[in-house]
């Protein structure tokens, strides 16, 4: 139960950044400045809290090679996020293509953190 309650906090920082870019999304173009200003900051303290305690679990459990697959795509999948989320900010540049790339970044995000999840779960039984 310790470690579920290690990911309470990231798996709330992940609703709560999801839920403003689906509302950010809903408003459509112009973007609003302060709603995503605040998705941005949320999604920092998402993969900044995450990877503290990704890392501290980690260092406890022992080695695996899922585990740590696991967690190298969910390292490439944020930084994909932070990318394609600073070219969609930009008017000009901002594409069909990027928020495709931005929501399956999303969705290998939140189904890498569900199974970092499960693995460390079973790797403290």
């Amino acid at each position: 139960m310790a470690v579920m309650h290690k990911f309470i906090w990231i798996g709330l920082l992940l609703l709560a950044t999801l839920a403003t870019g689906i509302w950010l999304g809903q408003l459509g173009k112009p973007l609003n400045p302060s709603l995503s200003g605040f998705h941005k900051l949320l999604a920092l303290a998402w993969v900044v809290f995450a990877a503290i305690k990704i890392y501290h679990l980690a260092r406890q459990t022992e080695p695996s090679a899922a585990l740590f697959a696991v967690i190298a795509i969910l390292g490439v999948s944020m930084i994909a996020l932070i990318a394609s989320g600073s070219v969609l900010t930009v008017p000009r540049l901002a594409s069909a293509t990027w928020m495709a790339v931005h929501s399956i970044a999303t969705a290998i995000a939140v189904a890498a953190f569900a199974f970092t999840l499960r693995l460390f779960i079973l790797s403290k039984q």
